[in-house]
């Protein structure tokens, strides 16, 4: 069996479009078409930070990989750290310190490479600041989200992980396009992502 584990919140689970099917439906449809043992699992859940997923990392990861064979091939692929990067209620008390964020990070590499040697960060996008200051009682910048992007990207250089940029590859776009809701992607958004992500993926060899 070859299968992906698509951890994250709300951007991977896909809200933004409707249905919800995001860049990991698209993946899904890509990859299970090609093999009967094929499989994509979306790990997404609306509203999570890196403190959340490091909850249940691992009771997701020994769920699906309990029964793997020698030949089976396991690739983890992680989307964390947008609400990280947010502020809760006023514009100066932060959701999580950059500090405690790359302690997440690396926690998250470690436990990750206890299922697979194949695992992938996912970058994170860039907002529309014009419609999250605020966003419902939150609020998004994005010189924040940037930092933040840029703390996954330092452990994965550090930890030997791969690592998909998607903020520098955004930057060249006209993003405010690519989003619904000033923070998930519409379904051009979606397109985007998942174009990115499968052709790393394939150059990364990951995937066929």
């Amino acid at each position: 069996m070859n299968a992906i584990l698509c951890f994250g919140a709300s951007i991977t689970f896909g809200r933004g479009e409707q249905p919800c099917l995001g860049w990991v439906g698209r993946l899904k449809n890509y990859f299970e078409a090609k093999d009967y043992y094929n499989a994509v699992y979306n790990l997404g859940i609306s509203g999570n930070t890196s403190a959340d997923l490091l909850n249940r990392f691992e009771t997701e990861c020994k769920a699906r990989t309990k029964k793997k064979r020698p030949e089976d091939k396991f690739v983890i692929l992680i989307g964390i750290g947008t609400n990280d990067s947010r502020f809760i209620d006023t514009p100066d008390n932060p959701q999580t310190t950059p500090e405690d964020f790359k302690t997440n990070i690396l926690k998250l590499i470690e436990l990750a490479k206890k299922y697979s040697s194949e695992i992938v960060f996912v970058g994170l996008t860039p907002v529309d600041e014009s419609k999250t200051n605020p966003y419902e009682t939150t609020f998004f910048f994005n010189e924040r989200v940037e930092q933040y992007n840029n703390i996954i990207k330092n452990s994965c250089d550090k930890e030997s992980v791969l690592f998909v940029n998607l903020f520098e590859a955004w930057k060249e776009l006209d993003h405010s396009k690519l989003l619904d809701d000033g923070l998930h992607p519409n379904s051009k958004g979606y397109d985007k992502m998942y174009e990115i992500i499968k052709e790393f993926l394939i150059e990364k060899n990951l995937i066929e």
